[in-house]
């Protein structure tokens, strides 16, 4: 698939040989974790992105001809302890996440080109405790919004957590059994 990627990723796509890793971003309250599947630090978009080699998967990103959600997991091994207590007590859940499939030089691993391939929110994570940890987070695409019901009750309050100080709906309950006749009698057309 070549679509979004520029003349150098085009080329290296063709080679033989395709060097290539998967680069995460996952956005936390309290600042945002940036890794990488291969086995040295990369920069992407001026920002690092630590290697984690053998230590973290990601599950295949796919395309469907329908329109419809789909998730991945990332998964990373060899958690230590004290890293666990941070990830069981932040509040993830709808925070944004970017998985980018990064071309790499064969060479000398330099960046060809990187495309963001799943743009979404986290949605679970399940930790396995052990000697180490597995954080296992999973990913949501942003259709999955679609299935969620709208919680808009049209009323004067939530008009005003929405919009403070609109006075839109200030008179909806002096209409709503009021008898309105139209054309008024009084219209003369």
């Amino acid at each position: 698939m070549t679509r979004g990627l520029g003349a150098p990723g085009t080329a290296a796509v063709q080679q033989e040989v395709v060097t290539r890793t998967t680069a995460v971003e996952l956005l936390f309250a309290s600042g945002s974790v940036r890794l990488n599947g291969g086995f040295i630090p990369l920069t992407i978009g001026g920002e690092a992105f630590e290697a984690v080699g053998l230590l973290g998967t990601i599950t295949v990103v796919g395309e469907v001809a329908e329109l419809q959600s789909a998730g991945i997991t990332v998964t990373l091994a060899g958690v230590p302890r004290d890293a666990v207590a941070i990830a069981m007590a932040e509040p993830y859940q709808g925070r944004a996440a970017t998985v980018w499939e990064v071309l790499l030089d064969g060479d000398n691993g330099s960046i060809i080109e990187a495309v963001v391939i799943f743009r979404g929110r986290m949605d679970q994570m399940n930790i396995r405790l052990g000697e180490t940890a597995t954080v296992e987070v999973t990913l949501e695409d942003r259709l999955t919004d679609m299935d969620r019901p709208a919680l808009r009750r049209y009323t004067r309050e939530d008009q005003q957590r929405q919009y403070p100080g609109d006075r839109g709906f200030d008179f909806v309950p002096a209409v709503v059994e009021r008898d309105i006749i139209w054309p008024s009698r009084s219209f003369k057309g």
